[in-house]
């Protein structure tokens, strides 16, 4: 996190304001919006996000996680609980890197999720993990990041998750619950970081509506 919130900052990173060192553990002071939700919790209230507003937002958390690529960040988990959004302007704040690790162009061969939790079915980021992990147990950080997002922004538009299970990842049949928009494509942006891609992974670019 020390990285990510050098200096040139992003304004969609939450700051880290000061940190400790004890035995145990390490203690971080971080800043809070306010007002502000965990985005989870925001869509949740809302049953979900109309598009203009989940547009900015997808903006946004690609601001972040590019700022993340310059740094040599790779966050691992993104998902709408690791995002704050202030509920007045709709501006959101990247936090918890606690799964992070430093940005490389081999595979990775983990994530960073507490195995009690993955045991029990109880760890949310399961829902999150790109079809290249089930398959391989492995996977590059762009591709991944940006599976990440795809799953986030559709949890945002539509109120639910894209697939119920590991099954159905690795099926791939993606299905709308709502109607939306087609758009032009104005916006492309590309996580350039792997140098390879599987033939039968996701693709690696996103496109935004501007």
């Amino acid at each position: 996190m020390i990285r990510v919130d050098s200096d040139p900052a992003c304004p969609n990173i939450l700051h880290l304001i000061e940190w400790f060192e004890t035995p145990e553990e390490y203690i971080m002071i971080l800043e809070r919006p306010d007002p502000c939700k965990d985005l989870d919790k925001f869509c949740y209230e809302q049953g979900h996000l109309e598009e203009s507003q989940a547009k900015w937002v997808l903006v946004q958390l690609i601001r972040a996680l590019k700022h993340c690529e310059s740094k040599g960040v790779l966050h691992r988990d993104v998902k709408p609980q690791n995002i704050l959004i202030r509920t007045d302007t709709h501006d959101i704040k990247l936090l918890d890197f606690g799964c992070g690790d430093l940005l490389n162009d081999s595979d990775y061969k983990m994530f960073a999720v507490c195995s009690f939790l993955i045991f029990l079915g109880l760890s949310g980021t399961l829902d999150y993990f790109p079809p290249e992990w089930y398959r391989y147990r492995s996977y590059r950080a762009g591709p991944a990041t940006v599976w990440s997002v795809g799953v986030t922004l559709y949890n945002i538009l539509c109120g639910t998750l894209p697939f119920k299970n590991r099954e159905d990842i690795l099926r791939g049949r993606l299905r709308f619950t709502r109607d939306l928009s087609i758009g032009k494509t104005g916006l492309t942006l590309n996580f350039t970081n792997s140098s390879e891609i599987r033939q039968d992974s996701h693709p690696v670019r996103l496109a935004v509506t501007p």
